[in-house]
């Protein structure tokens, strides 16, 4: 009977599914009946058996998707038949069979495959690891939910068992496991079975951080940055073009980004080789509604951009910013200082300042410039993180003589004030704040009376209301402590008492008032001695055409517009 096997089995995968009953009924006897003799003997050959199971797996009739995995489990139950070893020829068509219409035959086949990788697990020397993960990376692209979950099982079995031989496939397994992160609410049998995927890959690459080294990790990046933007096309190791999933997660986001920290810690040259691939997308997600995403990505760029080698990066980093928040400032209004703040506490506070500065100076869009000034400048006077260049400028005791503007970051962060002076001047109220803090009175004053000659609009008088406020924060302590002193600078009076001219009768004014009234300042400004004197008064002069020249500009431009600018939010 063995003799004739191969005909005899092609025979019966045909007959049973006759439509006759009584031909299917009699193709299922003969089949028991095959069954039992091959189950007693000793001279099966299970090359042929395996070739012709390949050659019929795929089909999707159920009879015969139910005849061949029923034989599979036969053959499996047999001590002496070793069907691991022909695995990678069956390993497809099995995991295409979990997701038949019928339970039975799904149940069926999620049983061998469960019999399978338990033998694997058991004795895995016969297995041909590489040749099914290609498989199981494929399948675990399935639209069908069991196959999925199957096929990230088994994936994450092979890790255990092989891990250090598979890391190759790192990029692969990336690509399958990202996409279940977003199903934590509705399949997390598929979640929870990526997570711990996902855990034992990186636990892998941690412990022989070396193996990074020799890895194509271009590949895993090429797949991190896609699955960062949902609908991203990319191209795998084999030159197969994949998109990524339309709909993420947070879970998934927050992953890749660990991920890609994870790897620029351990590779950061080949991190960096990829910069012009990866950038693009990381920028994109600045904009994420997400907090946790958005800190993470922050932490991400300014990873790579904090390279003293490359300064190039972090100039388009701040490029980058500017023309995001020009873009979308609704993101500006609602989301701008909390990333301002976040890339102050992550790179020095001084160097992102005077990159902003130097970009928004040569900005075409002087309005848009104008509402970034007054962003940055209320930034500057309340947030924990800018404490470190508060200081800086509190530290200028003279006005440095204005130099020509330069392009490089490092080569203005000695001149800070004079860099962000440059700029602050296309908000007049910023521009008084920044010297007041810098204890540069005398040029305040001047500026105070500048912008008595110019029309005084709501939007200045609110910015000046909400800077009477923050003198009376910690942040100006030591300018009103110097209200006291003996050598008090005339210009520091002369400043207060222009703000409290320019300003309506008011809640602000009041404060204001009160202010100067207690120190008895408003009747002794007359008799005040000279004072201190800090600044040149030929650089005085430069600084105010610079700012004349900067505001004459303003007003050209808002006789063209029509309509108001965004206004900050209130200090809450």
């Amino acid at each position: 009977m063995l003799l004739f096997f191969k005909e005899t089995f092609d025979g019966i995968s045909k007959l049973v599914c006759d439509p006759d009953i009584h031909v299917h009924n009699g193709a299922q006897l003969l089949d028991r009946l095959i069954k039992d003799v091959v189950t007693e003997s000793n001279i099966f050959d299970v090359d042929q058996f395996v070739t012709l199971v390949r050659d019929r797996i795929y089909t999707n009739n159920e009879f015969v998707r139910q005849f061949l995995v029923s034989w599979i489990q036969l053959l499996c139950s047999v001590p002496d038949v070793d069907l691991v070893a022909h695995l990678p020829q069956l390993l497809d068509g099995l995991f295409m069979i979990l997701s038949d219409p019928s339970q039975e035959i799904r149940a069926m086949t999620q049983q061998v495959l469960n019999e399978f990788l338990g033998e694997i697990s058991k004795d895995s020397r016969s297995t041909n690891f590489h040749a099914m993960m290609h498989i199981l990376i494929a399948q675990s692209r399935s639209a069908h939910n069991s196959t999925q979950l199957a096929a990230m099982v088994w994936m994450h079995r092979f890790l255990e068992l092989d891990g250090p031989n598979l890391t190759q496939f790192s990029a692969g397994v990336l690509s399958a496991i990202l996409p279940c992160l977003a199903y934590q609410e509705n399949k997390t049998e598929n979640y929870e079975s990526a997570v711990k995927t996902k855990e034992t890959l990186l636990s892998l690459l941690t412990e022989q951080p070396s193996t990074l080294q020799s890895m194509e990790v271009e590949d895993m990046v090429t797949v991190l940055v896609a699955h960062l933007i949902p609908g991203t096309n990319y191209t795998d190791k084999s030159g197969t073009q994949y998109t990524s999933p339309v709909n993420s997660s947070n879970t998934t986001k927050v992953s890749i980004l660990q991920w890609l920290l994870h790897l620029h810690n351990f590779v950061p040259d080949k991190i960096y080789s990829q910069f012009e691939e990866i950038f693009p997308m990381i920028i994109k997600t600045v904009s994420d509604p997400s907090d946790e995403v958005v800190e993470l990505d922050l932490q991400v760029l300014a990873a790579i951009c904090d390279n003293g080698a490359r300064a190039d990066y972090f100039d388009k980093f701040m490029m980058s910013l500017v023309t995001l928040f020009n873009n979308d400032q609704k993101l500006l209004e609602k989301r701008g200082t909390f990333i301002i703040e976040m890339v102050c506490s992550l790179l020095e506070s001084e160097k992102v300042y005077c990159g902003l500065a130097l970009i928004l100076c040569e900005h075409k869009d002087i309005t848009f410039t104008a509402l970034m000034v007054q962003y940055l400048n209320w930034i500057l006077l309340t947030t924990p993180q800018l404490a470190s260049l508060r200081k800086t400028l509190k530290q200028h005791t003279s006005i440095p003589e204005p130099k020509k503007k330069s392009k490089s970051v490092e080569s203005v962060k000695s001149d800070v004030f004079m860099t962000l002076y440059n700029t602050w001047c296309h908000d007049p109220v910023s521009t008084i704040a920044l010297c007041l803090m810098s204890h540069s009175y005398q040029h305040a004053s001047e500026v105070i009376h500048a912008l008595g000659a110019l029309e005084m609009t709501e939007l200045t008088l609110s910015g000046l209301d909400r800077l009477v406020q923050l003198l009376e924060s910690p942040v100006f302590a030591s300018l009103r402590l110097e209200l006291v002193c003996r050598d008090t600078d005339p210009a520091l009076i002369r400043s207060l008492a222009g703000i409290l001219m320019l300003l309506p009768q008011s809640e602000a004014f009041a404060l204001l008032r009160q202010r100067l009234e207690c120190v008895g300042v408003v009747r002794s400004a007359e008799v005040a001695g000279a004072g201190r004197v800090f600044e040149d008064k030929v650089h005085l002069k430069e600084l105010l055409s610079h700012f004349n020249t900067i505001q004459a500009r303003h007003s050209l431009e808002n006789l063209s517009l029509v309509g108001s600018s965004p206004s900050l939010p209130l200090a809450t």
